[in-house]
């Protein structure tokens, strides 16, 4: 008898994916297929967060080692105005249930887990740390589609997602004590004196070349190069107006976290020299602004660009 050829093998049934954010925006508010009400993204996207410390920061000696364990994909989230709470119970069932319908599917969500993190000791700070919830159990497809939303804000919680492998911030510091005006034009002179600075600065660059995650001769004047300054009207006791300037850099050097926080930290220790308008210093320590809402370094909680959205849930 003459066998018959094996019948080719059968293509897997692809992978289901979460819905794509549809639905209907009024007034700045996205309402989704499930009539969830969402802050919808604006058109040139949600400000990004410069964050200041792992997020890792404070959590327990379990939680680091257990949580890097867990399989398949992972990512972060943290609530507005997020702090450390021993029971997180409300919270923990808010973030599940906002999870659960912007992904909008019973089946890819039935193994979803919202780990709480605990703090490794007491810290005495106006919002301490850890307060980030480590989301699990999810396929690839939805973890991708949370962080790319990165902000969820309805009338129930507002939360922020997180890649599991923490991006580089662009921010490095903020100058004061210069007496350009607020200008675009004394913007763009700022990054050329930081950018001079910099160059002029060799500890900067031997940092660079000491760190990089691979080695990379161009990595110190690339970043250099992207340098880009914003400027901050702030009020300062007892009611006074002063410009600040925020120093970004857009290109930042391959280098862990931890790493670019530290050559960010040697930065900061820099005087930055200009011919006119005098000599500029980053804000350190107790002056480092800490905005309490989303947790970013560039402004203080006063003037958090998330509550100036439109359509914005809050709190």
């Amino acid at each position: 008898t003459t066998s018959l050829p094996p019948s080719p093998p059968v293509p897997p049934a692809p992978a289901p994916t979460p819905l794509e954010l549809g639905g209907t925006i009024t007034e700045g508010v996205r309402t989704l297929s499930g009539g969830f009400k969402i802050t919808a993204t604006p058109p040139n996207g949600f400000p990004i967060p410069q964050l200041g410390e792992s997020v890792w920061r404070n959590t327990s000696y379990e939680n680091k080692m257990r949580w890097p364990q867990k399989g398949g994909p992972k990512a972060w989230v943290r609530v507005f105005k997020g702090q450390y709470e021993e029971n997180a119970q409300e919270i923990v069932a808010k973030l599940r249930s906002t999870i659960t319908r912007l992904i909008h599917d019973e089946y890819l969500t039935q193994n979803l887990v919202v780990s709480t993190p605990v703090a490794d000791h007491k810290l005495r700070e106006r919002c301490p740390p850890p307060w980030h919830f480590l989301i699990s159990g999810l396929s690839e497809a939805c973890i991708l589609a949370l962080t790319t939303l990165t902000v969820c804000s309805s009338s129930e919680i507002t939360c922020f997602f997180v890649p599991y492998e923490q991006p580089l911030p662009a921010y490095i510091c903020t100058l004061e004590n210069f007496s350009f005006p607020d200008s675009d034009a004394s913007n763009t002179s700022i990054a050329d004196v930081v950018q001079r600075t910099l160059l002029g600065a060799p500890e900067i660059s031997q940092f660079l070349h000491n760190h990089l995650r691979a080695p990379d001769a161009s990595a110190a004047l690339l970043s250099f190069h992207s340098i880009r300054v914003s400027s901050l009207i702030v009020t300062e006791p007892p009611g006074h107006r002063k410009t600040v300037w925020n120093i970004y850099c857009d290109s930042p050097p391959n280098l862990t976290l931890e790493d670019f926080f530290e050559w960010s930290a040697l930065i900061r220790r820099l005087r930055f020299h200009s011919e006119d308008y005098g000599v500029g210093t980053a804000r350190v320590e107790t002056r480092q602004y800490v905005c309490v809402n989303c947790k970013s370094l560039d402004h203080p909680s006063g003037l958090c660009p998330f509550s100036r959205i439109y359509g914005w849930f809050g709190p």
